[in-house]
């Protein structure tokens, strides 16, 4: 299993949670973020006057080994437009999960289901 947290543009929000819908994966968390990249938020050009974080949304997913590939291909389809901001994509393993209402450890098969 895999965990992809993606960081996007908050007006590509809706054109995310499209593609995500029509590749068929319909659980995910969805955040609204404040941060910044490379370029330290928005400045002014001829002064310090700007924004400090910029908003963002976060999508926070875990997908089978096999779909993760699929999965990240069709945020950046959503979400790339070539320019500063566009938005970061983390993937890291899943090892095991809890039901928080039995406190059952959950292995990666169930994780999917």
């Amino acid at each position: 299993m895999r965990e992809i947290i993606a960081i996007v543009r908050r007006n590509r929000a809706a054109a995310t949670k499209a593609e995500l819908a029509r590749i068929g994966c319909a659980g995910y968390s969805q955040v609204a973020v404040l941060g910044r990249g490379r370029q330290r938020g928005l400045r002014d050009q001829d002064s310090d006057a700007g924004l400090r974080f910029l908003p963002k949304v976060l999508f926070d997913l875990v997908v089978d080994d096999a779909r993760a590939a699929e999965t990240i291909e069709a945020i950046i389809r959503a979400n790339q437009t070539g320019q500063f901001g566009d938005g970061r994509i983390f993937v890291a393993d899943v090892a095991q999960g809890y039901r928080i209402s039995t406190g059952a450890v959950e292995s990666v098969t169930e994780l999917a289901a």
